[in-house]
């Protein structure tokens, strides 16, 4: 016997508030479950879901986990384990077996640790130093040029002032870039800076012959390329002193996860 149309309505709307109930009924459950303290979510475990938890507890002692530590890294899965019960999803259902689980504890990725900008520019600054002493270098052995043309590139003043503009410019751009894109600067500006920061550099190799040759001497080929490599040795004992691991031209490496 077919339902008359309305009476089929009618049921389906029965059925549409008493699970709009029991939805409501369930967040009001589960703004409970966050209020409440890790035993007293224990405490409210199934024996299968109790088991599990215990399950997972001697897999990361077993790594080498202490109490403490695996406390913390238990805090968080309880509420969800708790929820999901009330659901009637048990826990190796939400996460997997236990197994699956301690293993994507043990060897989750640690935060990646930011660098201070500072240290990036002072890297990017020494990089910039050897590479363009050892540049003017080795291009000084076989050719001559004018005085004035040697203290507005291969002055020592004027290589470490470019080094310092580049390293500031390059490590600002390259931070920059890893912003995500849909928060990056608009490619406008991002022109705009870079057309400012070559400004800026032709600016200090015109001023640079007008700075007397006392503060800003002329090195002969050999020296700077000794220069060079001053300035690259110091950026390796920097870069492992202070241990920096990324550059403006790779992104870091996240450290291993302690345990």
């Amino acid at each position: 016997m077919q339902l008359d149309p309305r009476e089929r309505n009618a049921q389906a709307h029965d059925k549409q508030q008493e699970r709009v109930a029991n939805s409501s009924k369930l967040e009001e459950m589960d703004k409970q479950i966050d209020t409440m303290s890790v035993q007293e979510i224990t405490d409210n475990l199934s024996k299968r879901n109790s088991d599990y938890v215990f399950k997972m507890r001697k897999l990361l002692s077993d790594e080498g986990y202490s109490d403490q530590k695996i406390d913390t890294e238990m805090a968080p899965l309880l509420p969800d384990i708790l929820k999901a019960q009330r659901r009637g999803t048990p826990a190796n259902q939400l996460y997997g077996a236990p197994t699956v689980k301690a293993n994507s504890i043990i060897h989750k990725p640690a935060p990646v640790q930011k660098t201070p900008f500072w240290k990036k520019l002072t890297d990017s600054t020494l990089m910039f130093m050897g590479a363009l002493a050892g540049m003017y270098g080795i291009v000084g052995m076989f050719t001559k040029t004018s005085s004035a043309t040697n203290r507005s590139t291969g002055g020592l003043i004027s290589i470490i002032m470019i080094s310092i503009i580049w390293g500031f410019a390059l490590t600002k751009l390259n931070d920059y870039m890893r912003i995500p894109k849909g928060e990056r600067p608009k490619m406008g500006k991002t022109i705009v800076y870079v057309m400012f920061v070559i400004v800026v550099v032709f600016a200090v190799l015109g001023l640079a012959p007008f700075i007397p040759a006392v503060i800003n001497p002329i090195l002969p080929p050999i020296g700077l390329i000794i220069f060079a490599a001053i300035a690259l040795g110091g950026r390796y004992v920097f870069r492992r002193y202070f241990h920096v691991k990324d550059s403006i031209f790779a992104p870091s490496l996240p450290p291993r996860p302690s345990k």
